[in-house]
């Protein structure tokens, strides 16, 4: 691999041995994908889910990250609202990771601090500061902000792992490889619409095009055609988000909405497709069946935020909350970034949805949220939400345990102050 006179010195432990041990992790990586050589970074994000001896080796020695860098949502529950998740029956010191809690935890967070991290513990960096622009190379942890941010706003990044994030933090630099590398950006599978009714699709039918898309095209690039050319950055994260769980999605690219694929040909780079597939009504009930496990309409918890809440969706929450009750057998649990519960707060949302008896978080909903370990002993057993990503990932990590009933926010929140699922839009 050809390495710059910069990069030799950091391979040569010159600018310490944690940039050392990082560097010679990328090299590793690269050459395992054939890469020619190393480029410029412009973002990191990472995962707390991560040891202190990795972070401590791949550190040690380094005194700043080299590029701007954002932190994934932290698996304890009692950032925003630690009164709200005591009141819903969350232990006090409830945490997912043993060493969250104490002196390993509050060590990660000091060495976050010292290299200059910005702790946004969320799993949407972009609304929060860390907005990539096309062709940034970015090492983000978290799947659902990557597929974003590589489709969306037309970033290099790949499936990176925490210990790659860590060292393209502190180095500057990637791997030339994945979607780093132009011709592997193209669309192989093209994906066209049959009849859908866009105009009344909600953000959970997105999540449901996507969730089917994403199993049937596995990790091969997809291109939809047949969207519309105003579609919103919510409907956008609800349509790719679920795509990296129930498939291993990188990039989707929507024809006049995503920056390289304002044409067909463009997203294709000019070649046929390798498959074509066509969703209609039919494929949208069959995503939304399998992420529908609950045989009862009967509900006991309602999750909205998965990926975190923008304003947006903080607004129309609150909307349809203002000046009613969660009924007294149900729980409402909503995640959202910190920065965007400021704003949300000075915005009058924050109350409506506190005074309706809604609960904050910063922690994921989705893989790690707490209700998926100890819903059973806290008399949870069914639970709504607007996201595709929150069931998938519900149904699996609680083993069964915990069942779903999916469909639009209007619904969950409609479900939240009758405690019943109805059918409604």
């Amino acid at each position: 691999m050809f390495l710059t006179q910069e990069e030799e010195r950091m391979l040569d432990g010159d600018y310490g041995p944690g940039i050392q041990k990082s560097t010679e992790l990328l090299v590793k990586l690269g050459e395992a994908f054939d890469a020619k050589r190393l480029v410029p970074a412009q973002s990191a994000h990472i995962h707390c889910a991560t040891s202190l001896d990795l972070l401590l080796e791949l550190t040690e020695g380094a005194t700043q990250c080299r590029v701007i860098t954002t932190t994934h949502p932290n698996p304890y529950p009692d950032v925003l609202d630690p009164i709200g998740c005591k009141r819903i029956g969350l232990p006090e010191n409830y945490n997912i990771y043993e060493f969250i809690h104490g002196g390993p935890w509050r060590q990660i967070e000091d060495i976050f601090k010292r290299l200059g991290y910005l702790l946004t513990y969320t799993c949407v960096p972009f609304l929060v500061g860390n907005l990539p622009k096309p062709g940034d190379v970015i090492s983000w942890g978290g799947t659902s902000g990557a597929v974003t941010a590589t489709s969306m706003f037309g970033a290099c990044g790949s499936r990176d792992s925490v210990p790659a994030n860590i060292a393209t933090s502190v180095t500057g630099r990637a791997p030339y490889i994945g979607m780093a590398i132009k011709q592997n950006r193209y669309a192989q599978v093209l994906v066209e619409l049959d009849r859908l009714d866009l105009g009344n699709f909600t953000n959970a039918d997105y999540g449901a095009l996507g969730y089917y898309i994403g199993e049937k095209t596995g990790s091969k690039n997809v291109v939809i055609n047949g969207l519309p050319k105003t579609l919103s950055l919510e409907q956008f994260r609800y349509l790719v988000s679920p795509m990296p769980v129930s498939g291993a999605t990188n990039i989707c690219h929507v024809v006049g909405v995503t920056p390289e694929a304002w044409t067909l040909a463009q997203a294709l780079g000019g070649s046929r497709p390798e498959e074509v597939i066509t969703v209609g009504k039919d494929q949208i009930k069959e995503a939304v069946d399998k992420l529908t496990t609950a045989h009862s309409g009967e509900v006991d918890l309602v999750r909205l935020g998965c990926p975190h809440c923008s304003i947006i969706e903080l607004k129309d929450i609150a909307s349809l909350l203002d000046g009613k009750r969660v009924h007294p057998n149900v729980r409402l649990f909503v995640a959202t970034a910190k920065q965007i519960y400021v704003l949300a707060e000075a915005m009058g949302y924050v109350d409506i949805i506190k005074q309706s008896g809604g609960v904050f978080t910063n922690t994921c909903v989705g893989s790690q949220d707490p209700f998926n370990f100890i819903g059973p002993e806290l008399g949870i057993e069914t639970v709504a939400t607007n996201s595709a990503r929150s069931a998938h990932y519900s149904a699996r990590t609680s083993r069964g345990k915990i069942k779903l009933l999916y469909g639009s926010t209007a619904q969950c929140i409609d479900s939240a102050i009758t405690g019943k699922w109805r059918a409604i839009r």
